[in-house]
């Protein structure tokens, strides 16, 4: 609200965008914040997170550089949130043990037998996609994953690709260059993984998020 408070004395209106509220509570709370500010802010649930909302920011800051009312941007936000996809390989079961997601003994097995379960976020919430016996072949399932995607829900439309990782720096610019390899036709960002997720996948996790492109 700080925040909020202190654009309101340069700008009339404030769109702000949380994480997904299928992921965290932090929607909801803005949304309610939000009500004493009789309408100056738009609180969207556009239904991402990480690279895919950062699209949305961009996308945002884009419209409303072309004269876009607050209204017309919530909408479009709003419409367009659905077309992203987001697919996470973890390297560890450890953090995944601790949330109650994998247990003990599943979490002991996994490592014995070396499986990393590729996560996927499709319309805000995070599920179970494969599993593979290793990241190569993880990294792997979320190029075909991706590569599905891109003739299925997305078949027709402008996309952009941005890779992300936890901790380890050198393996997450690898897995840029392996995304640009697979899709030569786009320029592969590269970001840092937010707490909000690497604090579910814990170190050397990679993901990759798909998503519409209008820049």
């Amino acid at each position: 609200m700080d925040c909020w408070d202190s654009l309101l004395e340069h700008y009339d209106e404030i769109i702000y965008l949380p994480m997904s509220s299928g992921l965290s509570g932090s929607c909801q709370t803005a949304t309610i914040l939000a009500e004493e500010y009789g309408g100056s802010v738009h609180v969207v649930d556009n239904h991402r997170i990480s690279v895919t909302l950062r699209q949305s920011v961009l996308e945002a800051k884009h419209l409303a550089g072309q004269g876009k009312t607050a209204q017309e941007i919530v909408a479009y936000l709003e419409k367009d949130g659905l077309e992203s996809s987001i697919y996470v390989a973890v390297n560890t079961l450890e953090y995944l043990k601790k949330s109650g997601r994998v247990t003990a003994a599943g979490a002991a097995i996994g490592t014995i037998l070396n499986i990393k379960p590729v996560l996927q976020i499709q319309g805000g919430k995070l599920d179970a996609y494969r599993k593979a016996r290793g990241m190569r072949p993880a990294m792997q399932t979320m190029i075909g994953g991706l590569k599905h995607d891109q003739v299925g829900r997305f078949a027709g439309q402008k996309l952009t690709i941005r890779a992300a990782y936890s901790g380890d720096a050198e393996a997450g610019a690898a897995w840029q260059a392996e995304l640009q390899k697979a899709f030569p036709e786009m320029t592969i960002g590269l970001d840092p993984l937010p707490i909000s997720i690497s604090c579910h996948t814990g170190d050397g996790a990679l993901g990759v998020g798909m998503m519409k492109d209008i820049l």
